[in-house]
C-alpha cells in the first residue's frame, strides 16, 4: 500500500488517463462512454432500464445461491453428516472464490464480453446448484459449491459493466446504486421465504428450484442485455493487459480496500445479529430472525438513496465517509450495555441503512476510476476481490473478538477501527476524484 499512496500524490493532472495503443483509442469520458460507438451513442438518447433490471436480478439470482446455505444448514449437516468445521468450509468457499479470483474473472470479463461471462455465470450457478442438490457427502457439496462460487464472482463483475452500457451517462450513478442493493435485498427474501420452502421441498429442493431459475435467466440476459460493441473491430486485451493497467492505478486499488472494510463490519453483524439477540438479549429464534431480517433489507433503501444523491451531484467520496462515519458511530451503541435494546435496535437499522451508502459510492466509482472502459470489469473484479475478502475475515474475526475478551461490547473497537480507516481512505479517493473533475473541466 505505501506505493499506491505515493502514486496518489504523484499522479499527473490525468491520473486515469488510458494507455496509448488500444486502450486510448477512440474518445472517451471518465465514466466509461466510448462516443464513437453505435451502443452507447444510443445509450447516450435514452436509458434503458429494463436491461438495468434484467442486470439487477441476474445479481439477486447469483446472490440467493450465496444466501440459501445458511437457513439449510442445519438440515444439510444433519443429512449428509456434516461436522460443524466442515459446514463453515461449505459456507466460506463463495468468500473464499471470490478474494482468490476476483480480479481474474473481471478480467476475463473484459477480455470476453460482460453479457456472454453473465450468461456463462448463470450457467455454472445452475450447474453447481443441480450438481449439489445430487450430493450425497459433503466433498461432493463443497465441490458444487465452488462452481456456483465462480458463477456468482462472475455476474457480480459482469452485470454492473452491463448496467453502465444500458444507461445514459447521467443515470450511471443511479443505476450503480440500484444494483448495489441486489445483495441485501435477494438476502432478505431468502431469509423471509426459506422456512417454508424447507418445510415443503427441503434443502435439495430449493437448490434445483433455484438451478432451474438460472438456467431460464440465460434465456432473458440473452434477449434483454446490451449487445457487444459490433462497431469496435479491435481485438481484446489480453487479461495480463487489463490486470496490469488496473492496478497501476491508485484509484481502483483505493475503492477495493474500502469495500472489505464495509463488508468486513455489514456481514459481521449480519451473520452474528441473530446469536446476539438470542443469547444476549434472551429473544425467541423467530423474532430474532424477523429483526435481523428487517436490519438487512433497509440496507436496500441506503443503497438507493445513495444512488440518486450521486445523481444530483454527491461526489463518491463524501458517501464513503458518511457511511463509514455512520457505521462505527452506531457500533458503539450497538454493543453498549448502558442504552436500551429499543435505542440499540434503532442503531442496527442506522448502520445498515447508512452505511448502504458506501457500496453505491464504491460500485458506482468502478466506471469513473477505471483506466479506461476496456478495463472496467477487471476494476470490477479488483473490487470484488476486496468484498468477499471482508467477507471471509468479517465473521470469524468478530467471533475471535468476542472469544478472546469474553464480551460483545469489545467488537465496538473492531467495527471503529475499520469505519475509520475507510474514512481515511475517503480523503485519498477526494484527492483523486478532484483531480479528475478539473481534468474534465
Amino acid at each position: 500500500m505505501p506505493w499506491v499512496m505515493q502514486r496518489l500524490w504523484t499522479t499527473s493532472a490525468r491520473p486515469n488517463a488510458p494507455s496509448r495503443g488500444r486502450s486510448g483509442a477512440g474518445a472517451e469520458d471518465r465514466d466509461g462512454a466510448r462516443a464513437r460507438t453505435p451502443m452507447t451513442t444510443k445509450a447516450a438518447e435514452k436509458s434503458c432500464w429494463g436491461a438495468v433490471v434484467v442486470a439487477v436480478v441476474a445479481g439477486m439470482i447469483a446472490a440467493s445461491h450465496l444466501g440459501k446455505l445458511p437457513p439449510s444448514l442445519p438440515m444439510l449437516r444433519a443429512e449428509l453428516g456434516l461436522d460443524l468445521v466442515f459446514g463453515g468450509w461449505v459456507v466460506s468457499v463463495f468468500g473464499a472464490t471470490g478474494a482468490a479470483l476476483g480480479l481474474a474473472a473481471g478480467s476475463l470479463a473484459d477480455r470476453i464480453g460482460h453479457r456472454r461471462l453473465t450468461m456463462i455465470g448463470l450457467g455454472l450457478l445452475a450447474a453447481g446448484s443441480a450438481g449439489g442438490g445430487l450430493a450425497d457427502a459433503g466433498v461432493t457439496l463443497l465441490a458444487s459449491r465452488f462452481v456456483e462460487g465462480f458463477g456468482f464472482l462472475s455476474i457480480a463483475v459482469a452485470a454492473p459493466s452491463l448496467i453502465a452500457t444500458a444507461v445514459k451517462r447521467r443515470d450511471r450513478r443511479l443505476a450503480l446504486g440500484i444494483w448495489s442493493a441486489y445483495m441485501p435485498a435477494s438476502i432478505t427474501l431468502v431469509l423471509l421465504g426459506a422456512p417454508a420452502l424447507l418445510s415443503t421441498a427441503g434443502w435439495r429442493g430449493i437448490w434445483w428450484a433455484l438451478a432451474g431459475v438460472s438456467v431460464l435467466w440465460i434465456g432473458v440476459v440473452a434477449l434483454a442485455a446490451p449487445a457487444p460493441r459490433s462497431a469496435d473491430s479491435r481485438p481484446p486485451a489480453s487479461l495480463v493487459h487489463n490486470v496490469r493497467l488496473t492496478i497501476g492505478q491508485p484509484g481502483p486499488w483505493l475503492l477495493a480496500v474500502c469495500f472489505p472494510l464495509y463488508t468486513l463490519q455489514w456481514m459481521a453483524l449480519m451473520v452474528w445479529l441473530p446469536t446476539f439477540l438470542v443469547e444476549e438479549r434472551a429473544m425467541g429464534l423467530a423474532a430474532a430472525a424477523a429483526l435481523s431480517a428487517l436490519v438487512v433489507a433497509v440496507n436496500v433503501p441506503g443503497n438507493i438513496v445513495a444512488g440518486w444523491l450521486m445523481r444530483r451531484g454527491a461526489r463518491h467520496w463524501i458517501l464513503i465517509a458518511i457511511g463509514a462515519a455512520a457505521m462505527g458511530a452506531s457500533a458503539l451503541g450497538i454493543f453498549s450495555p448502558a442504552l436500551s435494546d429499543g435505542l440499540r435496535y434503532g442503531l442496527c437499522l442506522a448502520f445498515s441503512g447508512l452505511g448502504g451508502f458506501l457500496p453505491a459510492a464504491v460500485l458506482s466509482g468502478a466506471p469513473v476510476f477505471s483506466p479506461s472502459p476496456d478495463q472496467l470489469g477487471t476494476t470490477n473484479g479488483l473490487l470484488m476481490q476486496g468484498s468477499n475478502l471482508g467477507q471471509f475475515v468479517g465473521p470469524p474475526a468478530l467471533a475471535a473478538v468476542v472469544t478472546a475478551s469474553g464480551s460483545w461490547n469489545s467488537v465496538a473497537w473492531l467495527m471503529c477501527g475499520a469505519a475509520t480507516a475507510a474514512v481515511v481512505l475517503a480523503g485519498f479517493v477526494r484527492v483523486i476524484e478532484n483531480r479528475l473533475a478539473l481534468a474534465r473541466a
